[in-house]
């Protein structure tokens, strides 16, 4: 029986006898001219890989990896459906009993859901309105005049059928969060751990379009009043009069503790449908703001600008450990696959892990994975090979080519990590290291984005494959000697988390630091069995040899 250790199959008899090899010309492999001394003859061997679709039914979905978050639906019939809830926890802004004063009134709620917008791009359109009328009746709008715009952007951010609507409705949750739970998504949706009410405190229909009003008087830059560019939701004003309002001075204001377990705990985002498209945003830049009135404390008298009611605002903070300024707020993705009958549900019940699949499936916000696999004992020899010829090696990557008859928008990343058995029988989960990132001659992950990523480059454009830099693992088996036992690499969609502040990789030791959760792109890729021999997915193995 053959034991396979991971990412690719080499046929070392193919390699040293028949193996295809072609001038490194004829290959980018991004090295300087003197990365080796003396002369050296440049080669590369194409090497054959072993790839099989697999999938995990739980990933994790909380603030751990949620440095965006996704609602909503889409179906199509090779991936299946996903669905997607947003569970968040909030706070006070000022905490704290409070003196809503006399007579206090909620007037209007508004919550506006964030959402990403071209700002490169010209609004879809500006309409603006003067309204300092009676200060100046003139039509034409003068410099002192109070102005109001309002902005109609297009949504950057949607996946799926973007000409459709769906109903966004807003739930408040009846399940404490807590901050130091771990909180996965069952991907099959056995499992629902957060309950609601079952009375919307919020609905509006959402689309490919969101508009945001300024008001602002006309000559100057700050700005009088200003929005959020987002989905703007009126929430139930007798919610926040029971809830805030009349929990002034009991204690459910007093502290953060008692208000998120005992007053209100959070808030459900989830539509309708069954079908339309993936949301994703910052939940952190969520605003929400109770406006209120209360009765004038001072008499009357003859001042001729009198108000019998004043206005106040009141509002809350939904920031969490991915904001600029971190904040303590729990935030969960609750997540849904179904794709039973369809291409990817049939290629994950029957994978080939013996020969490799013809066509790799990868799509966000699921459990799914490629792996792939390599004989140990062909490894060896390739070892044995390499060490007698004098050969260095210069780089190792693997080539993953896309399937474009399926039409899917082409995601910018996927990513490895390496998936092994250590001494006592454990198997762990580690990134891979690179060769070209060294501190005291050891080698560690470094992708620095967007201009030295090393790893998994990005693909825009017309590139039609994935590159996935292995040199340094390759490195490692061949020139170093050590071994990984029963590996595997698991080849996912998306990408690391990035640092906000240094834009690069948010981990460089925990490979589960990724953007799976949210990231809802979906791809088909050719496998080592396709019948495209120009898209065979192998590795690529350059070397000299002095």
């Amino acid at each position: 029986m053959k034991k396979f250790l991971n990412v690719l199959s080499i046929s070392v008899v193919m390699m040293v006898g028949m193996g295809t090899m072609v001038s490194c010309e004829e290959e980018t492999l991004g090295l300087d001219n003197n990365v080796i001394g003396g002369e050296a003859e440049g080669n590369l061997l194409s090497l054959d890989v072993i790839a099989y679709n697999d999938t995990i039914d739980t990933i994790r979905s909380d603030r751990f990896v949620l440095k965006n978050a996704t609602l909503g639906a889409y179906n199509e019939n090779i991936f299946g459906t996903t669905s997607s809830k947003f569970y968040a926890q909030f706070r006070p802004s000022i905490i704290g009993n409070q003196d809503f004063h006399t007579e206090p009134k909620v007037d209007s709620v508004n919550l506006v859901l964030p959402v990403f917008y071209k700002t490169t791009d010209k609004p879809l359109s500006v309409d603006t309105i003067k309204l300092s009328r009676a200060e100046n009746p003139s039509s034409e709008i003068a410099d002192t005049d109070t102005i109001l715009i309002t902005t109609k952007y297009k949504v950057d951010s949607l996946y799926g059928k973007k000409d459709l609507k769906m109903t966004l409705n807003v739930r408040d949750i009846n399940t404490t969060l807590l901050a130091d739970s771990k909180y996965f998504s069952k991907l099959n949706g056995n499992d629902n751990l957060i309950s609601t009410n079952s009375k919307p405190i919020g609905t509006l229909s959402i689309g490919n379009t969101v508009e945001t009003k300024v008001v602002k008087q006309k000559s100057e830059t700050t700005n009088i009043y200003s929005e959020t560019v987002g989905y703007k939701i009126s929430l139930d004003k007798d919610y926040f009069e029971e809830k805030i309002i009349k929990n002034a001075k009991t204690g459910l204001l007093s502290d953060y503790a008692t208000f998120i377990r005992e007053n209100i705990k959070g808030f459900e985002f989830s539509v309708e449908e069954n079908d339309g498209f993936i949301l994703n945003f910052n939940p952190s830049n969520i605003s929400l703001n109770m406006y209120y009135s209360y009765k004038n404390p001072v008499e009357k008298g003859d001042d001729k600008d009198y108000k019998e009611r004043l206005s106040g605002v009141y509002g809350f903070d939904f920031s969490n450990q991915w904001a600029s300024l971190a904040g303590p707020n729990v935030l969960v993705n609750e997540i849904k696959n179904n794709f039973i009958g369809t291409k990817f549900g049939d290629a994950v019940a029957n994978p080939n892990k013996i020969e490799g699949d013809s066509r790799l499936y990868l799509n966000g916000m699921s459990g799914s994975y490629i792996g792939l696999k390599i004989n140990q004992n062909q490894l060896e020899e390739l070892k044995t090979n390499l060490n007698k010829g004098n050969i260095a090696i210069l780089g190792a990557k693997l080539k993953l080519y896309i399937d474009d008859s399926y039409g899917f928008p082409k995601p910018p990343y996927i990513t490895a990590i390496n998936y092994y058995k250590k001494e006592g029988g454990d198997y762990i989960s580690e990134m891979y290291q690179d060769s070209k990132f060294q501190i005291d001659a050891q080698q560690y992950f470094y992708n620095s984005y967007p201009n030295s990523v090393h790893f998994n480059p990005i693909v825009t454009g017309k590139t039609d494959y994935y590159t996935i830099d292995i040199t340094g693992h390759l490195k490692q088996m061949l020139e170093k000697g050590v071994k990984f036992e029963d590996q595997e690499m698991r080849i996912f969609m998306g990408n690391f988390l990035i640092n906000n502040s240094t834009s690069t990789v948010y981990s460089d030791n925990n490979p589960y630091r990724l953007d799976r959760s949210f990231n809802p792109y979906r791809v088909v890729l050719h496998g080592n069995k396709t019948e495209d021999v120009t898209k065979k997915l192998k590795l690529l193995v350059y070397y000299s040899k002095k």
